[in-house]
C-alpha cells in the first residue's frame, strides 16, 4: 500500500520520496507543482497535482488511492507567509485541516506533520535551551499556523484516535532550495560557493539557530513514522542535527576549510535582523525524539554538513536545478 507525501516535489518532500523509494515503498506525491524527478513508468511513484486548500481536490486524491501513511509537508514557508498571511492561512491551516479530515474519513488515520521551531517566540529569549515543554508563543504567521496544526493534531488524536505525530524542523540546510526563508542564507552560502560563485549573506553574521541537514530531516520523518504508536508520548517533537546555535560566520569557516577561495560578504536583511531580535535561542533539546523513536542524526556537525553538501552540489547539479 503506498504512502502519500504532500509537498512531495519540494525540498524536503523530494528527499523524503527518494529515501522511501530506497526502502522499496510505493509513493503518491501530492503537490501543486509537477515534477519529472522520478520515473513514473514502473508504478513506484505517482505524481498528483492538487491544492491541499481545496477540499474536493483532496477528497479526490483519497478516493482514488489507499494509503498506509500520510506525510504532510506541503506549506507556505516563513517569509512568503509574512508577505501574504491570508494565503498562508488557507494553505497552512485550512490545508492541514483538510488533510486531517481526509485521513479521518478515508484512512489510513495516520499523519506525520512537518512543524517548525518557529512555533517558539519572544518568551523564549531568556531560555538558553529550548525543550518540547518550552512555551510556544510565535511572532510569525508561519509559526502561528504551525502551533495551531500541532494542537489540531493533538485534538484529532484524542477525539478520533488519529495516529498524529509531528517533528519541528529547525534552520534547514541543503541544496536546491528556491524559496527565500529566514535562515536560507546558510544553504545558499554553501551552494553558491560550491559552484564557484561569490555570495552575499542576508543574515546577521553572528546570530544563528540550531541546524539540521536535509537528508537527516527526511530520515527523521521515516524514523518517527516507523515507531509504534504506543511509543509516541510527546507527539510533537523537536529535532536537530547540530543542537547548538550556528551563526553564518561558523558556516563560512566550515566552507573555507573545503573551499579556501570562497568569497563571502554580508548585507543583513532588516526583516531577518528583526526576526532574531524577537526569536533566538542557544540550543535545542531533542531528547524525547531520541528516547521515543530512536532519533539519531547522521550529520551532527557543521563540518559534516558542509562537506556532504558541497559534494552533493558538485555531483548532482542537474538534480537540484543548478
Amino acid at each position: 500500500m503506498p504512502k502519500l507525501v504532500t509537498g512531495g516535489t519540494g525540498f524536503i518532500g523530494a528527499c523524503l520520496v527518494d529515501q522511501l523509494l530506497e526502502r522499496g515503498e510505493e509513493i503518491v506525491v501530492l503537490d501543486k507543482v509537477q515534477s519529472n524527478r522520478w520515473d513514473t513508468t514502473d508504478g513506484k511513484v505517482k505524481v498528483v497535482t492538487a491544492d491541499i486548500a481545496n477540499w474536493p481536490e483532496v477528497m479526490n486524491v483519497f478516493k482514488e488511492n489507499e494509503f498506509d501513511c500520510v506525510f504532510h509537508l506541503a506549506a507556505m514557508l516563513s517569509l512568503p507567509s509574512e508577505a501574504n498571511p491570508w494565503a498562508a492561512f488557507q494553505v497552512n491551516v485550512v490545508g492541514t485541516m483538510n488533510m486531517l479530515e481526509a485521513v479521518r474519513l478515508f484512512g489510513p488515520n495516520k499523519l506525520i506533520l512537518a512543524s517548525t521551531t518557529g512555533t517558539y517566540g519572544l518568551d523564549i529569549m531568556d531560555e538558553p535551551i529550548i525543550t518540547d515543554k518550552t512555551l510556544q508563543r510565535p511572532t510569525t504567521m508561519y509559526g502561528s499556523c504551525k502551533v495551531y496544526n500541532e494542537l489540531l493534531g493533538r485534538f484529532y488524536r484524542k477525539k478520533f484516535g488519529t495516529d498524529f505525530r509531528s517533528v519541528r524542523i529547525p534552520s534547514l540546510v541543503g541544496p536546491g532550495i528556491k524559496t527565500r526563508a529566514i535562515g536560507q542564507y546558510n544553504s545558499w552560502m554553501i551552494q553558491e560557493t560550491a559552484l564557484g560563485r561569490p555570495y552575499e549573506c542576508y543574515g546577521p553574521p553572528d546570530r544563528g539557530l540550531p541546524l539540521i541537514y536535509f537528508k537527516d530531516t527526511a530520515a527523521a520523518f521515516c524514523a518517527v513514522a516507523d515507531a509504534d504508536m504506543s511509543r509516541i508520548k510527546t507527539v510533537n517533537y523537536n529535532i536537530a542535527g547540530v543542537n547548538v546555535s550556528v551563526p553564518p560566520r561558523a558556516i563560512e569557516e566550515a566552507v573555507k576549510k573545503v573551499i579556501p577561495e570562497a568569497v563571502i560578504t554580508y548585507n543583513p536583511d532588516p526583516v531577518v535582523v528583526n526576526y532574531f531580535e524577537t526569536m533566538r535561542f542557544d540550543a535545542l533539546d531533542d531528547t524525547p525524539a531520541r528516547e521515543d523513536w530512536d532519533w539519531q542524526p547522521t550529520y551532527d556537525s557543521v563540518d559534516a554538513i558542509v562537506q556532504d553538501f558541497v559534494s552533493e552540489v558538485r555531483e548532482h547539479r542537474d538534480r537540484y536545478g543548478l
